[in-house]
């Protein structure tokens, strides 16, 4: 992966470091991001440091379907 792409955002599941991360603006920025090791899922805004807050069970979180 090139190093311009990765993220300092670290799976919250299984600590995995290369986590797939997107932005959508939506009432504001929504940041939505992905483990590819465990398939978790979460969103977070970007709170006043710049740095996103995990919200567990945030609207739009989505679990592995079955």
């Amino acid at each position: 992966m090139n190093p311009a792409t990765r993220t300092l955002t670290r799976c919250l599941v299984c600590g995995f470091t290369e986590v797939r991360t997107d932005e959508v603006v939506d009432r504001g920025v929504v940041l939505l991001a992905e483990c590819p090791r465990c398939r978790h899922q979460w969103t977070a805004r970007p709170g006043p440091s710049g740095r996103g807050t995990h919200r567990p069970g945030a609207a739009g979180e989505t679990a592995e379907a079955a």
